[in-house]
């Protein structure tokens, strides 16, 4: 029954009572619409004191809670800005890295430096929920200070290609677009495991990643770009280093005998190769280039990784045909 009927049924028969009990009934009723009343200020008020709470747990292991309406996220991780967008909660940014370029619309976002660290005084400006931080760049004396601030801080480490679809689902929460954060698991993990079936099987090339010509540097596997690698039947060359990104120098690099060059950075990156005479159609090593984004563990990652696996084939394919032309019949 509800309020509104449980009082008029009420009133109905306190009226017919207190025709015969007179001054009594009358402080009943008083009192019954005081009880009513009551009970209605407490259901109307009920909702302010219980408002919705969302609960996400980061890449450390950390649960993170804070009110669900009206978020305020920033994002200072280039891989985190493209997956809060791809779950449906890019309008709830205000902020983003200087690195975040991707998709358009955060560009006109402000933007608050992430490293060495964090802009705690921007950060305190914008007033946000939630601060996402790499965590390559997140230490627990940074967490510490901005959380001092009362905002809540999310650690977003994905290293392999598999950490993406972790960080989606980690991060749909978030959004107030539930089917468009499923949808975007579903694409991502389709596009991969079809480039995983494609390649399982194909016969192994050594690539050298470049993302820098001066001085050479490269990536280790402690990078999601090794794994998307794997994936296309590639070996990173220098996969086993400590360090996520090292300087090397060119003789180290032809000892590793890739058959591939890969550049993240086209500026001078075919420097030193053209003067040792590597390159094709000279040397027996192909080079191709792609974007800087292949080493964000991002939902972009997907159509960048059927790129990397197209350029990683030409060079099987080229190996094949040297070794064929070697090969007395």
């Amino acid at each position: 029954m509800s309020a509104t009927h449980a009082r008029d049924a009420g009133v109905i028969g306190l009226v017919h009572i207190g025709r015969r009990h007179g001054r009594v009934m009358k402080l009943v009723a008083l009192l019954f619409f005081a009880l009513l009343g009551t009970a209605a200020l407490a259901q109307q008020a009920r909702p302010a004191h219980e408002a919705p709470v969302v609960v996400v747990t980061d890449d450390w292991g950390r649960r993170v809670a804070m009110a669900a309406r009206h978020l305020r996220i920033v994002s200072l991780a280039p891989h985190a800005t493209e997956a809060l967008a791809a779950v449906g909660a890019l309008d709830r940014l205000v902020a983003v890295d200087p690195n975040s370029d991707y998709p358009p619309a955060v560009l006109a976002l402000p933007r608050v430096a992430a490293f060495p660290a964090p802009d705690l005084e921007a950060l305190a400006a914008l007033r946000p929920d939630l601060v996402v931080l790499w965590g390559a760049g997140a230490r627990q004396p940074i967490i510490d200070r901005i959380e001092a601030l009362g905002i809540r801080v999310f650690v977003s480490d994905p290293r392999r290609v598999s950490d993406v679809t972790s960080t989606l689902e980690r991060l749909a929460p978030l959004s107030g677009s539930p089917v468009l954060a499923r949808a975007a698991v579903r694409e991502f993990d389709t596009a991969i495991a079809r480039l995983r079936e494609r390649h399982r099987h194909a016969a192994v090339v050594p690539v050298f990643v470049q993302i820098a010509a001066r001085p050479l540097m490269t990536l280790s596997d402690r990078d999601s770009i090794g794994d998307a690698l794997r994936i296309c039947g590639a070996r990173n060359v220098f996969g086993e280093l400590t360090m996520a990104a090292a300087t090397v120098g060119a003789e180290a690099v032809l000892a590793a005998a890739p058959a591939l060059i890969v550049s993240i950075d086209a500026t001078h990156s075919r420097e030193p190769w053209q003067s040792l005479g590597v390159l094709e159609p000279r040397g027996a090593v192909r080079m191709a280039w792609i974007g800087s984004a292949i080493h964000r563990p991002g939902p972009r990652l997907a159509p960048l990784i059927e790129q990397l696996c197209a350029m990683v084939d030409e060079a099987r394919a080229a190996v094949r045909a040297q070794v064929s032309v070697r090969t007395p019949r």
